[in-house]
């Protein structure tokens, strides 16, 4: 076997230990979130409207808030997700919806577990992956409360240049272009009494030409 097979064949196993810990890692810490019901991740979301410089972004809220539904990239030129659509120098769409259903605690994310699906693929999932993300969320508020703080949206590169990279130096994993991409991900939070859960798993789709 040549070395760069060495190379790919190594890089499979850690991909297929790095996705069994991530099972075995779930819901770990005592919490209980079954299918979302303590912790749910909400979507991914754009600003909304999407605004143009020098007009600041409107950032989605727990009043407003726009799904961002997946989109298509240029596989040879595409670094990360998500990209700037279009062109106005930042960051467009990729926000991470999440809310606390817990009544009278916080939950602390700490970041979000990937997987990279892809249909036709050598292996699936062909890459994974854990992005951090801090942020609190609070409690559910009382019935009388406007409060929103349970609801947070927070824009992150949820695929890192070192995946894209992995892809793009693996074409042997992969089918021919163009080819649809699974994004799925779950966050990752603790309670105040330090308890961890694992969110709903939410797909962002991608075409890759």
């Amino acid at each position: 076997m040549e070395k760069g097979e060495d190379a790919v064949m190594r890089r499979i196993g850690v991909v297929v230990a790095a996705t069994c810990l991530a099972v075995a890692g779930c819901g770990g810490g005592g919490g209980s979130n079954d299918q979302g019901v303590s912790f749910r991740a909400l979507g991914v979301f754009q600003e909304s409207p999407e605004q143009f410089a020098p007009a600041a972004d409107t950032f989605p809220t727990a009043d407003e808030a726009v799904g961002d539904t997946g989109r298509s990239i240029d596989f040879a030129t595409t670094q990360f997700l998500p990209t700037d659509t279009n062109g106005d120098g930042d960051l467009d769409g990729g926000f991470l919806g999440f809310e606390n259903l817990l009544v009278n605690q916080r939950l602390n994310m700490q970041g979000v577990h990937v997987e990279i699906f892809i249909p036709g693929a050598v292996i699936n999932p062909v890459v994974t992956d854990f992005v951090p993300l801090t942020t609190v969320l609070g409690p559910v508020p009382d019935e009388d409360s406007d409060d929103t703080a349970n609801i947070r949206y927070s824009q992150t590169l949820f695929v890192s240049a070192d995946v894209m990279a992995f892809l793009n130096q693996n074409p042997a994993l992969l089918p021919p272009l163009p080819f649809n991409m699974n994004v799925v991900m779950r966050g990752e939070a603790i309670s105040d009494s330090g308890d961890f859960f694992d969110s709903n798993e939410i797909t962002y789709n991608v075409l890759v030409q």
